[in-house]
């Protein structure tokens, strides 16, 4: 087992969405690796779990698991309360869950899952979050955009993509909704002492 990096991360709590795969599983592991306490959320248990496991087993130490389908109004609420209920604190917020449709789908609340997942869930959760964010202060929220938010446009007479869906156009409107999201909270902070960043991952 790799011993726990004691650094600048020890002491403080993170929650990772989508930390079960890809860059929220290497997020989480590098974060845990730091000393962090950390917390990750998956859509299903089986994997969730499995993915606290490698991290620990890695030398991650103590991992919080979270089960949520973030697609889901109702879940993402679901999620911010058990989140309130067990962590005490949270120092960083890590926006990661996102998906990518060849084909439109419709979630439980009637909303077009690129942008219900993409954009939708971290805003609605960072709101929900964000006085234990701002009580946890210096805190940090990190949204995972993507340099495909350049293509992007918000279509507002179109915003589900029911009159005409592209998975590009879907995905690079979400993204570009993640980067607008940030530089609107990072201008309502000045005076707290949480900052917000959103970035692609590369």
């Amino acid at each position: 087992m790799e011993p726990i990096h004691r650094g600048p991360m020890v002491g403080r709590t993170v929650l990772v969405t989508g930390g079960t795969a890809g860059i929220g599983r290497a997020t989480a592991l590098g974060l845990a690796r730091m000393g962090a306490h950390l917390a990750i959320c998956g859509r299903d248990r089986e994997s969730t779990e499995g993915a606290a496991g490698e991290i620990r087993a890695a030398g991650g130490g103590q991992v919080e698991v979270f089960v949520a389908d973030l697609s889901s109004q109702s879940q993402v609420r679901r999620l911010a309360d058990e989140v309130l209920q067990r962590l005490s604190r949270i120092d960083v917020l890590v926006n990661n869950v996102g998906g990518y449709w060849n084909t439109r789908h419709v979630t439980a609340d009637g909303l077009e899952r690129t942008f219900a997942l993409n954009h939708l869930a971290p805003f609605l959760l960072t709101n929900l979050l964000w006085d234990r964010l701002s009580n946890s202060a210096p805190a940090r929220v990190v949204t995972v955009a993507s340099n495909a938010h350049a293509q992007g446009r918000i279509d507002f007479d179109d915003l589900q993509g029911e009159r005409s869906y592209s998975e590009a156009r879907a995905y690079s409107q979400s993204k570009l909704a993640n980067v607008l999201f940030t530089y609107e909270l990072a201008r309502r902070l000045p005076a707290t002492s949480v900052t917000a960043n959103a970035l692609h991952p590369a």
